[in-house]
């Protein structure tokens, strides 16, 4: 990735193909959202939504990916009930959705806890079983700017 920012790298890449985006969060409301879901937000995913808080209602990329904002953000359990079970997915509670690909045809979730984690892994969520893809955001994004590695099941 280039000398940008993670957010400001994704704010750039999206609006060099006209793609609608919503102006970043403040400190405040990341800390709000640690706070009523008790976890630690990454640097990376700190990063993003401070410089770009997702995609508008209806608005996705050229490949039908729409980043949520951070409000829309939810634990598994209460985003995607049908995958919250621990048969499914080990961990459900601290699977945090926050994209999805062709209006859910599947979607993307990250790890957090209340304390910092090695690695913050992103699987996809959606179908027989979850299909991890990266340990952080932070690849994630790598993997999406440069159209690089799985993205798509």
């Amino acid at each position: 990735m280039n000398s940008n920012s993670i957010g400001q790298s994704l704010r750039n890449h999206w609006q060099s193909h006209d793609i609608e985006v919503n102006a970043g969060v403040s400190g405040v409301t990341l800390e709000s959202f640690e706070k009523k879901y008790g976890v630690i937000l990454p640097p990376d995913l700190r990063d993003y939504f401070r410089f770009v808080n997702g995609m508008p209602s209806g608005v996705c990329d050229e490949e039908f990916i729409r980043f949520w904002m951070l409000e829309e953000v939810k634990p598994l359990p209460e985003g995607a009930l049908d995958y919250a079970n621990s048969e499914y997915v080990d961990g459900p509670e601290s699977l945090f959705l926050f994209a999805d690909y062709s209006i859910w045809a599947h979607a993307y979730a990250i790890r957090l806890t209340s304390a910092p984690l090695q690695s913050n892994e992103v699987i996809i969520i959606g179908g027989d079983s979850p299909i991890p893809l990266f340990e952080s955001f932070s690849e994630l994004v790598d993997s999406y700017l440069t159209n690089e590695g799985l993205l798509l099941p």
